[in-house]
Formats: structure tokens, sequence, C-alpha cells
């Protein structure tokens, strides 16, 4: 009969599952160190493409410039981790705008962020974070807005490449 293999597999797929551990836990605090790690590696990956000449360009006046994107994405990093430490959030930019300080400032604030995220524990990941809207915010929320955040300021900043005719390097998650 053609069901039989069908039903071997599932009674494959059920008994692993219930050898599972029942006490096995998923590790959230090293899924999004890993996801930081990407997002710096990326980025500086985006960063590293425009020319140096390029850093002060912008798409519309009004606009952020590319150096201005990715100094703000990176800048951006510490006062939505803040939280986390009861730290004031210190204003922080790189010492120019320049391509090489930009690029350092990138990697340290994500060198920071994810030193920071790798010691919170699953109480600081659970609690609630005022100032940031009208209700709180969870650890959690706050972990992905950093990654939101990082991934809508690179995602203009690979607009101001193609507007510039370089085709932004293939997408890591």
């Amino acid at each position: 009969m053609s069901r039989s293999p069908l039903v071997l597999t599932v009674a494959c797929a059920c008994l692993l599952l219930a050898s599972a551990p029942a006490h096995a836990q998923f590790d959230l605090k090293a899924v999004v160190v890993k996801h930081l790690t990407t997002s710096r590696d990326f980025t500086l990956k985006v960063a590293e493409q425009m020319p140096e000449a390029d850093y002060g360009f912008k798409l519309t006046a009004p606009q952020m410039s590319f150096g201005e994107q990715m100094a703000h994405l990176a800048s951006d990093q510490a006062n939505l981790l803040a939280p986390f430490t009861n730290a004031k959030p210190a204003q922080s930019k790189p010492a120019s705008m320049s391509k090489k300080d930009v690029i350092a400032f990138v990697r340290q604030s994500y060198d920071q962020s994810i030193a920071l995220v790798s010691k919170l524990t699953t109480a600081q990941m659970e609690r609630g974070y005022p100032g940031f809207g009208p209700t709180p915010m969870t650890g959690l929320e706050l972990l992905m807005f950093v990654l939101d955040h990082s991934t809508h300021h690179r995602a203009s900043a690979e607009m101001y490449l193609r507007a510039k005719g370089i085709t932004p390097a293939e997408y890591e998650f």
C-alpha cells in the first residue's frame, strides 16, 4: 500500500520529537547575538562599498547623507539598549563623517551592543522598560527594535549605493 512510507515517516518523526528533552530551552539571547553579529558584518560590507568621496551624498536635500545614515544606525543602538543598564543614553558620534571614522564607529557600536546583549539575563529580556511610548516595551521588544532599526537604515543606505550605480552586497540574515 502507498501509505506505508508516510506512516513510517510520521512514526519516526514522532519518536524523534518524543525523545527530545522536555527541559530543552530556546536560547533567545544566543539568537539575538547571532543576528546582531550578522547585522554588524553586513552593515560593514554596505559601508565599505560606498566610495569615500560619496559619504556626504544625499538622495534628496532633507535626507541624511550616506555617512549620517550609517552613524545614526550605530548611535541609536546604544540609545535603545541603555534601559538594560539603567544608564542615560549617551550621545555618541564618529570622530568625523569620513569613511574610515564612520566605519570604525559602526564597528565599535555593534561590538558594544553585542557585548551588552551577551550578558543579558532572561529577567532583563522579560521585564518592561518605560519611555518608548504609552506602554512599556519588554526587553525582547527593545532587542527587536535594535535589529529592525538597523535593517531600516541599512536598507536606506543601500538605496544610496544603487543611486551611485553600485550593487549592494547580497543580503545576509
